[in-house]
């Protein structure tokens, strides 16, 4: 659910590799079947979506990420970020199926980052506090369910949704671009994201879930190296702090994610991060 945006783009081209031999039944706002539309601001059409398609499983990858919009309009964003993740947390339950959904590094405070699973939890803005509810009604919902946790997620999206191709937009524009160098965390590259999730959910995998890159940086850092990577001077990337960026939001500073799970517990390779923004640079993974 969520099959068009950046995630949910590359988690269904995953899903449908001939290895993985899964019918995808993809969902979306913007869907052009009508069976198919769902709206987060309208839970109760998640419900009757999962109700009717009656999946083997379900993957949530939409939600309302724009952190600072979150912030400016808390009510809505309790609509879509938790009463819609519930709804859908209920239906998967009544039709017998598990369900995963995301969530994010943004539901720690960033004072001893990066965290693993059994880090405690004190998100300090509206997003994470509602990501945090949200994960609660998931795993409360059905003991088979998933959380998967990520990190600054970036990939080829034609919608430009991330923070490196953002980046790489306003430099090829000739634009000075401010990037804070006290934010941390651990960008994680889409297709793995993909790969992972699908891993886990096909397999017997439940509760919370790190799945994140192993690089973990600045964000100036972060833009330097993407730029490097479009062929772009880093020049014009200003490392300023994040109180200079004037948001009326905080964001925690040194967060980003890491995991106590064994490897041969689902959670496969990830790509290293320069090959990760060349490969996006080159046009991404081809698919």
């Amino acid at each position: 659910m969520g099959a068009t945006g950046q995630v949910g783009r590359e988690l269904v081209f995953e899903l449908e590799q001939e290895s993985r031999r899964v019918h995808v039944v993809r969902a979306s706002r913007s869907s052009p079947h009508p069976a198919l539309r769902f709206d987060l601001e309208r839970p109760e059409s998640i419900a009757q979506l999962i109700a009717t398609t009656r999946p083997a499983f379900v993957v949530l990858t939409a939600a309302a990420t724009n952190v600072a919009w979150c912030e400016l309009h808390p009510e809505a964003s309790r609509t879509v970020n938790i009463d819609a993740v519930a709804a859908a947390s209920a239906a998967s339950r009544e039709a017998g199926v598990k369900l995963t959904f995301i969530s994010t590094d943004y539901v720690f405070d960033g004072i001893r980052g990066p965290y693993d699973e059994d880090g405690p939890t004190n998100p300090i803005n509206v997003y994470g506090a509602h990501k945090l509810e949200a994960e609660a009604a998931v795993l409360g919902a059905d003991d088979r369910n998933l959380v998967v946790r990520t990190c600054q997620v970036f990939g080829n999206d034609p919608r430009r949704a991330n923070f490196v191709l953002r980046l790489a937009d306003r430099l090829k524009n000739g634009e000075a671009v401010e990037v804070a160098g006290d934010l941390f965390g651990t960008p994680t590259f889409a297709p793995d994201l993909a790969r992972n999730l699908v891993d886990l959910t096909l397999g017997s995998a439940a509760g919370v879930w790190h799945v994140a890159g192993s690089t973990f940086l600045s964000r100036y850092e972060l833009a330097c190296r993407s730029a490097s990577a479009f062929g772009y001077s880093t020049d014009r990337i200003i490392k300023i702090t994040s109180e200079e960026m004037h948001e009326q939001v905080n964001r925690p500073r040194c967060a980003g994610l890491t995991t106590r799970r064994p490897p041969a517990a689902g959670i496969g390779r990830h790509t290293p991060l320069d090959e990760a923004l060349q490969l996006l640079a080159t046009g991404g993974p081809p698919h």
